[in-house]
């Protein structure tokens, strides 16, 4: 099939504050509330269908950006100035009907150029360019009538995997991907680094009893099989809490696989390697368990030609992954001539360039994709990521929102009634409360097959505030 020529008229900003009902504790950051801002893109097909894509993502700090000189505010700011310099770009390229890929390519580029002349590193300023990729591949799919994963597979947004990496030049979108996208993830639950693991370690006063799980201990109790580690790069401190996950999983007594997240706490691989040695001798099951490692090197260091040693020596006992440092189109290929296996899928970074990624790791032993988030929320940002890793064909992804916040009472009630009707098999009402429903410790998501990119649910921006009238103190 063709690809679909798409026009965009006009783009529109909403934010939604949220706050959690604990902190979230990452690297260097704790997350308490947090704003979503929410894109409406205005497009036109080529036969005059007008049609509205969306796309939306949380505002977090210190994950983007993490110059100690910058404030939350200043994280925002940042942000925000990507997303704008973005609608400006799209709209410059997509003014006459052209393929979505034509558009994205424009738009990329100079997104990141409106990033550079401000001093923003690529992952900040190649955000902007993921909102409104996703809010066009929205606006694509609900115009034809086809889900995320059929524009892939028949290539109706007309993308060329060539244009990243020459060793990609015989392989079409559609031979990456599976026969059909995956129906059913398993959650990969964060042990944040304030989570608290048993009920002992709640105080009296932070005791929720709001009816959804505080603890890994309830979480593991409810079949959950997948978890991710969060470390602090403090040795003794990340050994001994991974001595008290280990007792409490252990004793749970279930089957279960982690994945070790670095959080780009260690400077060299050498502080690094002494933990994961000490795991290996100290805690055995742990180690057998770990499925990968998720970068630990900060970002200025992690793809420096001079740790090619120590990460191929890390690599070889367990696949290491970067994250953070996943900011250019050809970082990922830069990684695996250093050593690393894996990169992370995140919408946030950009859903294109994930799918090239994936193509690059089909062609060698070893390689993969992971899924992760940063505490995707209902019902956009964490539709469309779900719908990306199952088309991608990633069995298991990280989930924080479900955990972070009080299910889907951060919505308008046509939200949640609307969740409900249309996505059955992935909430569950109880006692009030309309939540991503977990069983067996996975989630259903085969009611994400919808034209567009898996959102399915009318967005009620009218109950948010315009961008224009939002400040940053109303997280307060």
């Amino acid at each position: 099939m063709s690809a679909v020529a798409v026009s965009l008229k006009d783009v529109r900003f909403y934010m939604r504050n949220v706050r959690t009902r604990m902190p979230f504790k990452y690297g260097v950051a704790v997350l308490t509330s947090v704003p979503i801002l929410h894109v409406v893109a205005r497009c036109e097909l080529i036969d005059g269908t007008v049609v509205e894509g969306v796309a939306a993502d949380i505002l977090p700090p210190k994950w983007f950006d993490k110059d100690p000189a910058k404030d939350y505010a200043d994280n925002v700011d940042d942000l925000l100035f990507a997303a704008r310099a973005a609608a400006d770009a799209y709209l410059q390229a997509a003014q006459s009907p052209r393929s979505f890929f034509a558009i994205w390519q424009e738009g990329y580029a100079q997104t990141l150029k409106a990033g550079d002349g401000r001093g923003l590193n690529h992952l900040t300023a190649a955000h902007g360019s993921t909102l409104m990729e996703r809010a066009l591949i929205d606006a694509v799919g609900v115009g034809v009538g086809a889900s995320y994963f059929q524009s892939l597979k028949d290539n109706l947004l007309g993308l060329d995997l060539a244009a990243f990496h020459p060793e990609l030049a015989d392989v079409a979108p559609g031979d990456v991907l599976g026969a059909a996208a995956l129906t059913r993830l398993h959650v990969r639950h964060t042990v944040g680094l304030a989570d608290p693991i048993t009920a002992a370690d709640v105080p009296a006063d932070e005791r929720l009893d709001d009816g959804l799980p505080q603890t890994l201990e309830e979480y593991a109790r409810q079949g959950i099989a997948y978890y991710k580690v969060k470390a602090s790069g403090d040795l003794e401190a990340d050994l001994a809490r991974l001595q008290a996950i280990a007792a409490l999983l252990d004793g749970v007594g279930t089957d279960y696989r982690i994945t070790l997240d670095g959080n780009e706490q260690y400077g060299d691989m050498e502080t690094f390697s002494e933990l994961l040695a000490r795991v290996e001798d100290e805690l055995p099951r742990i180690y057998a368990s770990m499925l990968y490692i998720e970068q630990p090197l900060e970002r200025s260091v992690a793809l420096d030609p001079a740790q090619e040693a120590g990460i191929r020596a890390v690599g070889a006992r367990r696949p290491m992954l970067i994250d953070e440092s996943d900011e250019d189109l050809d970082t990922y290929r830069r990684a695996l001539d250093l050593g690393y296996q894996g990169v992370s899928s995140k919408a946030c970074k950009g859903l294109v360039k994930a799918l090239a990624n994936l193509a690059l790791a089909r062609r060698g032993e070893g390689r993969f994709l992971s899924g992760e988030d940063l505490m995707n929320l209902s019902v956009v940002p964490l539709h469309q990521d779900l719908a990306h890793v199952a088309a991608l064909g990633i069995g298991h992804v990280e989930r924080n929102g479900h955990h972070y916040v009080r299910g889907l009472a951060h919505l308008a009630d046509k939200e949640r009634e609307g969740c409900l009707a249309a996505h059955g098999d992935m909430y569950a009402e109880r006692d009030g409360l309309v939540a991503l429903d977990v069983r067996d410790g996975a989630i259903e998501v085969g009611s994400l097959q919808v034209p567009g990119l898996g959102v399915g649910v009318g967005v009620e921006v009218e109950g948010m505030v315009a961008l224009e009238d939002w400040d940053f103190a109303s997280l307060a």
